[in-house]
């Protein structure tokens, strides 16, 4: 069997060997069309949000338990922010490795790692004996988590039909649910167990509030680990094994897979190729390169010397073996945008407790806490609005632009606003509008690289933007002591750079 008397869905005349629909997919894409979105696959995205719920819970409670944290070590403004920095550390070496990780070994022994030694960390954490020691420990639990982004999002993409790719943009929603759960844990854990601000108390009986939480938050993530491994069964990404050479095991993955789903479909062993057909012919000459044997058995090892042809699943593209101006501006972007939403949302909590004491009428932590659970809550339909924007008329690029220039403008109205309602009303455009943002964003990348490389490519993505996560806690920290105002300007200014960035981005419809 070839791709001349291919007619699945009625792509080929088989009599006649001409491709009536020629859309550039392999035969396995179209196999993965075939098997369609069914319950493995709803049930894969639900799976592969517990990690992107579990990275963004813990960046939100670094940020709640940041004020408690500094009063229990009396650590100064100008290096608080070292506690947030050497968790993005972390997560920059973690998207790295268990991206990598993930291309070498399989997407399935990351997708599974990566909570368990997240809740290993989690629940050490609150045992520190200083606070270089909980800055090493939020390091190591940051390795684990900062994995979940891209190689969750991999995994998720390689088994997702063409029209349903845009779902992976969904997983923002669990990212915005996991800042709300950190949030609620806060305020029901934190609030009389907690030294409140300019009041002497004894850290050791009076201040273990962020202790309760982080030990909390540590069983969620272990529970979430244990519904991965007791509840579903993963099958290894049907992608990855075929870029393995391994096209038996992929065959069998995607027979389990169509099972699952109720349906039995026939499959062979040449419905897992993954090579590109060729373009119909021409006034007598075809537009693609010469045909390759499928070869299952075998893999390629030969390194390219010449541009080749790969699909970034469903859609065939001319793609060099160096990164390309997008892949490389896209990479960047994640460093800018983390950048300011890290600078931002590290130091939201301890902006709230400094604008309230400067109201005449002081606030409680309990009224801090419920802004920050309001905060978080704004962001959840942010994530749905990601993911309708970019299958809208704006596309991913106009989305992408829009949204992070109004983040910048509710920015710039938080610190010019005042007043409880008001504070929130612009919190919550912060909340939502970001969200959004980033729901565009990482559900772009994945879409720009091949399957042979997503892995590692998504993991070095997300690494340059845990840098941004990194420096901002930093520079926002030397910033507060000079004006509480600063490092949300910082943000604004790095927004707005960002947004011009986008602009250089190019965006083919249907890629």
């Amino acid at each position: 069997m070839s791709y001349d008397d291919y007619d699945a869905e009625g792509d080929l005349d088989v009599e006649q060997g001409i491709d009536l629909e020629y859309d550039g997919r392999t035969r396995l894409d179209k196999t993965i069309d075939r098997i369609g979105m069914g319950d493995y696959q709803w049930t894969l995205l639900s799976l592969c949000g517990f990690g992107w719920l579990a990275d963004n819970m813990w960046i939100q409670a670094t940020a709640i338990i940041l004020p408690r944290v500094q009063q229990h070590y009396s650590v100064p403004d100008s290096y608080i922010g070292v506690l947030s920095s050497s968790m993005f550390a972390g997560m920059m070496l973690g998207a790295v490795g268990w991206g990598t990780c993930s291309d070498v070994l399989g997407r399935s022994a990351a997708f599974n790692a990566t909570l368990f030694f997240t809740s290993v960390f989690g629940m050490l954490a609150p045992f520190a004996s200083s606070f270089w020691a909980l800055c090493v420990l939020l390091f190591l639990l940051g390795s684990a988590v900062g994995g979940s982004l891209p190689t969750d999002g991999t995994l998720l993409l390689e088994h997702m039909p063409k029209d349903k790719q845009y779902l992976v943009t969904a997983l923002s929603i669990f990212f915005s649910i996991g800042s709300v759960v950190s949030a609620l844990v806060g305020l029901i854990v934190m609030p009389g167990r907690s030294c409140l601000p300019n009041q002497s108390c004894d850290p050791s009986t009076d201040n273990r509030g962020w202790q309760y939480m982080l030990v909390t938050l540590g069983l969620i993530t272990l529970s979430l680990f244990l519904a991965r491994i007791l509840f579903f069964r993963l099958h290894e990404s049907p992608r990855y094994l075929v870029q393995a050479g391994r096209h038996q095991e992929a065959l069998e993955n995607l027979q389990l897979i169509s099972r699952f789903n109720g349906s039995e479909l026939p499959l062979e062993l040449d419905d897992v190729d993954d090579r590109h057909p060729p373009q119909p012919e021409v006034n007598g000459s075809t537009t693609s390169g010469e045909r390759v044997p499928f070869l299952p058995s075998s893999n390629v090892s030969e390194t390219p010397t010449r541009p080749v042809t790969a699909v970034a699943d469903g859609n065939a593209t001319s793609t060099p073996v160096e990164p390309s101006g997008d892949q490389g501006l896209s990479r960047t972007l994640l460093i800018r945008h983390a950048l300011a939403y890290t600078m931002f949302n590290v130091f939201f909590p301890k902006l709230l407790e400094t604008s309230s004491s400067r109201e005449e009428t002081s606030r409680s932590l309990e009224d801090n806490l419920s802004d920050v659970v309001i905060y978080t809550l704004g962001g959840c339909p942010g994530a749905i609005l990601g993911a309708y924007l970019v299958e809208s008329s704006l596309g991913r690029k106009g989305s992408l632009v829009g949204m992070t220039i109004l983040t910048a403008i509710c920015c710039f109205l938080f610190v010019n606003v005042s007043g409880p309602f008001l504070i929130r009303a612009s919190s919550l455009g912060i909340s939502l509008c970001s969200t959004a943002m980033y729901a565009i964003l990482y559900g772009w990348t994945p879409e720009i690289f091949s399957t042979g490389v997503r892995g590692t490519a998504c993991g070095i993505a997300t690494a340059l933007s845990r840098i941004g996560g990194m420096i901002a806690p930093l520079v926002g920290g030397v910033l507060l002591v000079v004006n509480r105002a600063f490092p949300v300007y910082a943000s604004i200014l790095v927004y707005m750079f960002g947004a011009g960035c986008v602009l250089f981005l190019h965006e083919t419809p249907g890629h």
